[in-house]
């Protein structure tokens, strides 16, 4: 009788590798287990004195049967069908087997048991009527034939030690055997899902970082403007919510023009980093700083006054009028102007309030730079350089 379904169908020893999996299991298996059940039949038959043609029977069916039924589907074009096909073949023939022996209860268990647990593993609880069905007609079958040949049909519910012994032998391979392929599979089954596990965690790892490559400036690692007009606007309205103020910074490096056409773009690259890099020490894990374009910067400050930004933003005026940027053996300095607007103070809409603070950078360019101006009314709005 067959194994269930084993956890390594390319094991080797297999002599085809084109079959099917099943094939290939089933053959190995059955060919193990019917030598070991041909074995206690062939117990049970010397000890009742039965005659050689019987002890051919065995050779033919526990011996050369799990050769044919392999050859019999390795050939055929549905082999995975063929095979279920050959498991009907093993009950039919195990109830003929226990019938033609006169139902002797530890051979019959043994021959109908591992059929049972197949039908069940391959069918489901479907199997079991079939098992029924099967091995009623391979039972059904050898009585008549007994029946019509001798006029009785030999019923002997006795097995003798040795027979018992050798079918408690086979169960207990058969059943450890299970148990082990059961295991194998379970354990395959938990690699390739800690296979999946881990591809999923490195593509939802991939998109993150992808995500976050859309989101953030690829020069100082600060987000970019699409992340900012994705953030301020639900901001607003949480702020409008919760009755809580909200500030924005619009920072722009002085003459940075200048510093490109003296020193280079690689200059500029690093003064823009030393500002990115003071503003990410300059910000609570609830702020943003942007990276808005070229020079210009934006902190958006939530559950913040704008008292408290105007503040926050000279101190930040302060800490980068003192930075020296080396590069290449050179001491460069800059300076920055921030403008500041605040909701609810100046504006109640994401583009009004960016255009405040816009504003106000403008007119703390047009004051000599180096200073921070708030947000007024009569600010109005130009380009800035």
């Amino acid at each position: 009788m067959p194994a269930p379904v084993s956890a390594d169908p390319a094991a080797a020893g297999r002599p085809q590798r084109s079959a099917h999996w099943l094939v290939r299991m089933n053959w190995r298996n059955r060919t193990s287990f019917y030598a070991m059940l041909g074995l206690a039949v062939a117990s049970h038959l010397w000890f009742t004195g039965a005659g050689p043609w019987a002890f051919a029977l065995v050779a033919v069916q526990f011996l050369g049967f799990p050769h044919i039924a392999y050859w019999r589907a390795l050939r055929s074009p549905r082999q995975r069908h063929a095979e279920m096909q050959n498991l009907w073949l093993d009950v039919v023939f195990g109830g003929l087997w226990a019938g033609g022996l006169g139902l002797p209860l530890w051979l019959t268990f043994s021959l109908m048991i591992g059929n049972c647990i197949n039908m069940v593993v391959f069918y489901d609880l479907r199997g079991l009527p079939r098992l029924l069905l099967a091995g009623g007609t391979g039972i059904g079958a050898s009585a008549a034939g007994w029946l019509v040949a001798t006029g009785s049909w030999p019923l002997n519910l006795q097995t003798h030690t040795v027979t018992a012994m050798l079918c408690i032998a086979a169960l207990t391979v058969y059943f450890v055997a299970f148990a082990h392929d059961g295991y194998m599979r379970a354990m395959a089954q938990h690699r390739t899902n800690e296979k999946l596990r881990q591809q999923f965690d490195e593509i939802q790892s991939l998109q993150t970082r992808l995500r976050d490559q859309a989101l953030r400036d690829p020069l100082t690692g600060l987000f970019n403007r699409r992340q900012l007009d994705a953030v301020l606007a639900p901001e607003m309205q949480r702020s409008q919510t919760q009755s809580q103020p909200l500030s924005l910074l619009m920072i722009d490096i002085d003459h940075f023009k200048r510093i490109n056409d003296t020193h280079g773009h690689a200059a500029g690259d690093a003064v823009l980093q030393t500002l990115a890099q003071l503003l990410q020490r300059h910000v609570r894990p609830q702020d943003l700083a942007c990276r808005h374009g070229g020079e210009e910067f934006v902190l958006l400050l939530v559950d913040t006054p704008l008292t408290t930004a105007s503040e926050r933003a000279e101190a930040l005026r302060r800490a980068f009028e003192s930075v020296l940027v080396e590069f290449e053996g050179e001491m460069l300095s800059a300076t920055l102007s921030c403008g500041v607007a605040a909701f609810p103070q100046h504006a109640d809409q994401p583009h009004t309030l960016a255009a405040c603070a816009d504003q106000a950078l403008y007119a703390a360019k047009l004051q000599g730079r180096n200073r921070v101006q708030v947000f007024g009314p009569q600010q109005v709005a130009h380009g800035h350089a």
